[in-house]
């Protein structure tokens, strides 16, 4: 198996072309790779007078270097100076055509192996326990039928007095219907990479592909595609930033492949909602990118909606209409003006859905849960579709200072709103979205500001107390409520805090003789456990507000 056969440097070559009917074509230097577009420069004394027609197109070029190597050089164009080629593969094929893809992603490998464990001792017997299952689905659409696997790949190497264990993970396209051609080798490989990226809300790039044709050998093929995201070598902690763990998949695989290959959004929406994950430009191009998205994905989802009732023009259109009609024509009655204003509410009134009647009948077809932890508020809308109009029409935006973060976050916000409709969209659901989004400490996550509190509430992650305003005010002054506090509570369920339970709480917390860190209330406080809880996170709340307090000890 290959151990860790992606190289990104830039490759260069002397060689001589050869094609199977015009023979050879000339010499020169072939580069490829590090994520260049592959040319030939060739030697202006040594090429063919075909190479110097204007936009001559080649299938397949065969580049033969001084050392008897062969590549392959497809979908080639040349100007009389430089032979371009979308494609280079590293061997003689006779076809540009293949039986099986398989590709191998950045940082994925990691994700899908991250909870398999090695038990034994070293030196004696390893073996691999909770291993993932394997992907292995069929896919048929009215397009296309192949079939998709995951393939474990594993090495071991001596390096001094060190063993050196590799693994990773391969993912195999195999054609059923016809073969693949070269452009279905960069679209099955980057469809895949997009469903990955918006399920780990993370960039899955591609770092190598390889093909195949029948039982024959492989061969390695070389595109441009995205660059992998830096990430520092010593981090260990990236599956905790992926969306989605792997065993929440296992098994469910053919369901979501059936899914993402049959939705109506997966070429433009998804394509595009995981491209947005590597954008690092202007900040106002992100906000269009992203309203433009959200826009596009409400057109393909309502195309056909149509409004029970004409939609009449804003209340600042016709607000605006009112002033003028007054400013042109002051003597005119009021009744008048009224009439009038009424008319051209009537005749100006839409019989389809704009961008934000759209926005809103789909928030109100989603979860309500959903919508309380995203916490997309109106004014966070109105900004950002204001923002996204002023960039596409080219004028200034005119924020003030205090709006940008309002702009940025409202992007994340709309980012993963986009994510959770997704997920919905291959097969998954909003619960299963929700304990994601709880477990994930994923930057889509963070960068969008959740409404924890609502989030809480709905994961069952912490308990709430409902308190009148006096008891909120009491219990907000408590000095040491907030951690490690202690409070009682009556035979009418009231509560109310304790300093002497605090401070003996506090106390035992930093007894250097104590034996154990085990909480027990019979321990630190003297009573049985049927009189004593601990509340590890909780919320006093009153109408709109509340305040946490965590490790909280309430006896009866």
């Amino acid at each position: 198996m290959r151990k860790n056969d992606h190289n990104s440097e830039l490759k260069n070559f002397d060689i001589e072309l050869y094609h199977d009917q015009l023979g050879r074509l000339g010499s020169g230097v072939l580069s490829f790779g590090d994520n260049q577009w592959a040319c030939v420069n060739l030697l202006i004394s040594d090429n063919a007078l075909e190479l110097r027609t204007d936009d001559a197109k080649f299938d397949l070029v065969k580049a033969v270097t001084n050392e008897g190597s062969t590549f392959c050089l497809c979908d080639c164009k040349a100007n009389g100076i430089v032979l371009y080629a979308d494609y280079v593969i590293e061997g003689d094929l006779k076809e540009a055509a293949v039986d099986s893809i398989s590709v191998r992603y950045s940082d994925v490998s990691e994700w899908f192996l991250r909870w398999r464990k090695v038990d034994g001792s070293v030196g004696k017997t390893l073996n691999w326990t909770r291993i993932p299952k394997d992907i292995n689905v069929s896919v048929e659409t009215d397009d296309e039928h192949f079939d998709l696997r995951s393939a474990y790949c594993s090495s071991h190497s001596q390096l001094g007095e060190d063993l050196v264990l590799h693994e990773h993970v391969e993912f195999i396209f195999s054609a059923r219907a016809s073969k693949f051609s070269l452009t279905d080798v960069k679209a099955k490989t980057h469809e895949l990479s997009c469903l990955l990226s918006i399920l780990l809300a993370y960039p899955a790039t591609i770092i190598s592909v390889v093909v195949s044709q029948g039982s024959g050998r492989s061969y390695r093929i070389y595109f441009p595609t995205f660059e992998r995201p830096e990430r520092a070598k010593d981090d260990s902690s990236f599956w905790v930033r992926c969306f989605i763990q792997q065993p929440a998949l296992d098994g469910r695989w053919q369901s979501i492949f059936n899914h993402y290959y049959q939705s109506n959004y997966r070429k433009v929406c998804w394509v595009r909602l995981s491209g947005m994950q590597r954008y690092d430009g202007f900040w106002e191009y992100k906000a269009l990118g992203y309203v433009s998205l959200l826009d596009s994905y409400l057109n393909i989802r309502f195309d056909r909606a149509s409004p029970s009732e004409s939609i009449p023009p804003s209340s600042k259109k016709i607000t605006k209409f009112r002033q003028y009609l007054t400013k042109e024509l002051p003597t005119m009655l009021s009744d008048e003006r009224d009439k009038i204003v009424e008319i051209a509410n009537k005749t100006f009134a839409s019989t389809k859905f704009n961008f934000e009647s759209k926005y809103r009948l789909a928030i109100q077809e989603t979860d309500t849960d959903i919508t309380k932890i995203i916490n997309l508020s109106e004014d966070e809308f109105s900004l950002i579709k204001k923002v996204r109009n002023s960039v596409a029409h080219g004028d200034d935006h005119g924020l003030e200072q205090e709006q940008f973060p309002v702009v940025i976050r409202a992007e994340s916000k709309i980012a993963l709103l986009l994510t959770y409709w997704a997920f919905l969209d291959f097969g998954l659901t909003t619960q299963e979205f929700i304990t994601c989004l709880e477990k994930t400490h994923s930057k889509l996550k963070l960068a969008a500001m959740i409404d924890t509190v609502h989030m809480d509430r709905v994961t069952g992650s912490a308990e709430f107390f409902s308190i009148t305003i006096e008891e909120f005010q009491l219990l907000q002054r408590a000095k040491g409520l907030r951690f490690h506090g202690c409070c009682i509570e009556d035979d009418r369920g009231n509560i109310t805090f304790s300093e002497e339970y605090t401070k003996m709480y506090k106390d035992w917390m930093h007894d250097p003789t104590k034996t154990s860190n085990i909480q027990d209330p019979e321990r630190i406080f003297g009573v049985s456990k049927s009189r004593a809880r601990l509340v590890n996170k909780g919320y006093f709340e009153c109408k709109e507000d509340n305040f946490q307090v965590y490790y909280m000890w309430i006896i009866k």
